[in-house]
């Protein structure tokens, strides 16, 4: 599926800055279009979706998905 012009969670525009996702407390992931959730599967911009490290180590959750599953108790990014 190819990722929409805009997130699909806040509907913005997808810009330079929205393509910039957050790992850890440094760390960025600069990506040519939206990531997509594991969970819900929708395309977000870096607004709306964080890396944490849960399963894998490079878990992609919108923060609607993370806060329904607790991740905010769990490390974000490394």
């Amino acid at each position: 599926m190819e990722p929409p012009g805009s997130c699909q969670s806040c509907r913005q525009a997808v810009t330079e800055s929205r393509l910039a996702y957050r790992k850890g407390a440094n760390a960025l992931i600069h990506n040519q279009a939206l990531l997509q959730c594991d969970i819900c599967e929708r395309f977000a911009c870096a607004e709306c979706l964080g890396v944490y490290d849960i399963f894998s180590g490079y878990d992609f959750l919108c923060h609607e998905c993370a806060r329904g599953i607790g991740a905010s108790t769990l490390h974000r990014g490394h």
